[in-house]
């Protein structure tokens, strides 16, 4: 049996537009879907390693069974290093995933004068539509996990927005090209793929069955 997560993206939650479309879908097929609050209450001590952390509890707490993971932007990348030391996990669909997390934020906030300290930014947050502060120790705790090759060969299906202005498409087309085992789609649209999205989610349902998870 396949437990399906679903994981949301960087100042976003489990009642993001995206995550409400897949949930009822899901919910009309049948299918169970878990859908987890990321930040737990608590965005501003957001850190990788917490939501890793969180789903590896989940995942860890149903021995038997087998999890396919979908995951947006950030949520596309934790599910890439969830997946490398659980073997549990079979398959991702990873939507404009956020790779090479790290060095992406590094140039945007020219952030390696502030990392060496505890800072606050302002963070626009969606779930909230305000902006709200974070902890720049997200930043340093991204660095332990930069390192981890994300080299495990399961079937991972990747869609990606041709006018994605926050994770440049360019990013899933280099983790492709590394890694026959992955497949990109690109798609007319931008980074929250809104446009899209009820053609994503039939696309995830059949990626699924096809791999014999649905």
């Amino acid at each position: 049996m396949t437990e399906f997560i679903y994981l949301h993206g960087f100042a976003s939650g489990p009642n993001s537009n995206k995550a409400r479309v897949f949930k009822k879908r899901f919910d009309e097929l049948n299918i169970p879907l878990h859908v987890p609050d990321l930040q737990e209450g608590d965005f501003e001590n957001l850190t990788l390693s917490r939501q890793i952390k969180l789903v590896q509890t989940i995942i860890d707490a149903e021995k038997n069974k087998n999890f396919a993971l979908i995951g947006s932007s950030m949520g596309g990348y934790l599910a890439s290093l969830l997946a490398q030391n659980r073997e549990s996990v079979k398959a991702l669909y990873l939507m404009a995933p956020g790779f090479n997390f790290l060095n992406r934020w590094r140039k945007k906030l020219k952030l390696e004068e502030r990392l060496s300290e505890t800072t606050l930014i302002p963070v626009f947050h969606y779930r909230y539509n305000k902006e709200v502060f974070l902890n720049t120790h997200l930043f340093r705790d991204a660095e332990t996990w930069e390192s981890l090759p994300l080299e495990r060969n399961i079937p991972t299906f990747i869609v990606h927005g041709l006018h994605d202005e926050t994770v440049d498409i360019q990013e899933s087309r280099n983790f492709v090209s590394k890694r026959p085992w992955c497949q990109l789609r690109e798609l007319d649209s931008d980074h929250g793929l809104l446009s899209s999205v009820d053609w994503i989610v039939e696309d995830c349902i059949q990626c699924f069955k096809n791999q014999s998870l649905l």
